[in-house]
């Protein structure tokens, strides 16, 4: 076949890539991260975004700057919030399928996996924009010529999420040695190039630890109570949770793919660009934070380093007998990753079709039916960011904005019987991964100050074959004058 039809081909492919994933983001009822980052960028201003309230959501700005774009300059809607995840991942895919070094067979398919046709795609938050970043890197990684085009893809990366930022620093750490053993030979040009560029992602590291360092008001490293530590999943766990979610979704299955692949990385040469951000993005995963939509990050942080160490055309005209079965053993390995993650996204594409994955949306409906926001109402718990980007002010009279201020001072978190009896607002809306707990528990204290449960709006966190939490809504209204 020409050249030219495998470019149709290409074409053909990224073409059913944006058909699914436009499909899928029509059923999508956007949940509290989504809406957390647009509220934020609606409400508060770019000074204010990168040198206050950055620390407090513990990732960097330039998602928020998007979407403070998009909508203070573009006047974009709470509904683009969607289209505009999936352009950005739209961009990483057409990268994946029109450049990346593998053959078709490979790359073709690796755009239908769970974490790029979907988690990455679908799900409107800043990991959208992390394949781009990532692959564009890893396109230019051998390139040390021209050390500023990296520089940029790192830049982005870093400025993109934490995880963005940790893989940055592991790309940028190899490429430094790689750069290192080329120095002979490199023109006078290329070093006084290198040397700003390390300049300039030295800065970008110094100044995301500044506007992210915490302050003491931080709820997220505030003392946690002992009882409530001993009842967490271990670190341990946590990190064979975040393996196993990023690549077989069993252990032994993927730590197996993990050393595989890892050791014919070793053989190319290339063990740091793959061990290194593996390894801290699990240990940030199992000793900091993590949640199942952080998982896909160790995906994209193997198919970049992936990408990295594959063999050129020439080096494999080259290969002798152990080179090619090593070269054709990691091959077997991502295609069999490749049809466990496609099995999973299909799961999850035909459930985000059938269920609400929050139940946000049909909240805010209902609240809007009924002329809700005309009076005084509450609302508990983060989750109820999500019904608040439906309106265009902060509907909640207990919260002091729309967006849910992450500090120690953050208000909305426990129910004050104080002042809903000084206050008595028309209605409450509690956000609850457990419903029938929180009835069980509160229940009796709305009955007790005259409320009763008028609407529940359900909604299910899907990750991968299951579903990860409960994101409903209860609704209750005052009964009594």
């Amino acid at each position: 076949m020409s050249r030219n039809w495998w470019r149709v081909g290409d074409a053909v492919v990224l073409t059913l890539y944006s058909c699914v994933i436009l499909f899928t983001v029509r059923y999508h009822e956007k949940w509290a991260d989504e809406a957390q980052a647009w509220l934020i960028a609606r409400d508060l201003s770019l000074k204010s975004i990168w040198f206050r309230e950055l620390r407090y959501e513990g990732s960097p700005g330039l998602w928020h700057t998007i979407l403070w774009v998009a909508q203070h300059v573009f006047h974009a809607g709470y509904g683009s919030l969607g289209y505009i995840g999936v352009a950005c991942a739209i961009a990483g895919a057409a990268v994946l399928v029109f450049v990346a070094p593998f053959p078709r067979y490979l790359r073709w398919p690796l755009a239908f996996t769970y974490v790029i046709v979907y988690q990455y795609a679908v799900i409107a938050r800043p990991y959208t924009l992390l394949p781009l970043f990532a692959f564009a890197a890893a396109l230019v990684f051998k390139d040390v010529q021209h050390p500023e085009r990296i520089t940029i893809a790192l830049f982005l990366l870093a400025m993109l999420t934490l995880h963005g930022t940790i893989i940055a620093a592991c790309l940028a750490l190899a490429f430094l040695i790689d750069v290192i053993k080329a120095w002979p030979t490199l023109e006078p040009r290329v070093r006084h190039n290198f040397i700003i560029c390390v300049g300039v992602m030295t800065l970008t590291f110094l100044f995301i630890a500044v506007i992210l360092k915490p302050t003491a008001d931080v709820a997220e490293f505030a003392p946690k109570d002992s009882v409530a530590l001993q009842s967490q999943v271990s670190p341990a766990q946590k990190m064979v949770t975040a393996v196993c979610g990023a690549f077989l979704d069993s252990p032994l299955p993927s730590f197996a793919f993990l050393v595989l692949v890892g050791a014919w990385c070793a053989f190319r040469g290339r063990l740091l660009v793959f061990a290194l951000p593996i390894v801290l993005l699990t240990a940030l995963y199992g000793m900091v934070h993590g949640y199942a939509h952080h998982q896909g990050t160790i995906f994209i942080a193997a198919i970049t380093a992936l990408w990295i160490a594959w063999p050129t055309e020439r080096e494999r005209l080259g290969f002798n007998p152990l080179q090619r079965g090593a070269t054709l053993g990691v091959t077997a390995l991502i295609l069999v990753l490749c049809q466990v993650n496609i099995s999973d996204a299909a799961v999850a594409i035909e459930r985000e079709y059938r269920y609400p994955y929050s139940g946000a949306e049909d909240a805010a409906r209902y609240l809007k039916s009924v002329g809700a926001d005309r009076e005084p109402m509450f609302g508990y718990l983060f989750g109820v960011v999500a019904i608040q980007a439906y309106f265009d002010h902060n509907i909640f009279a207990n919260l002091s904005t729309a967006y849910f201020h992450l500090g120690l001072q953050q208000k909305g978190t426990t129910l004050n019987v104080d002042e809903i009896e000084r206050v008595r607002p028309l209605y409450i809306v509690a956000y609850s991964i457990a419903p029938n707990e929180l009835l069980k528990a509160n229940g009796p204290v709305f009955t007790s100050l005259g409320y009763e449960l008028v609407h529940f709006s359900d909604g299910y966190y899907l990750y991968k074959r299951g579903v990860y939490q409960r994101e409903s809504y209860l609704i209750f209204r005052r009964a009594t004058p």
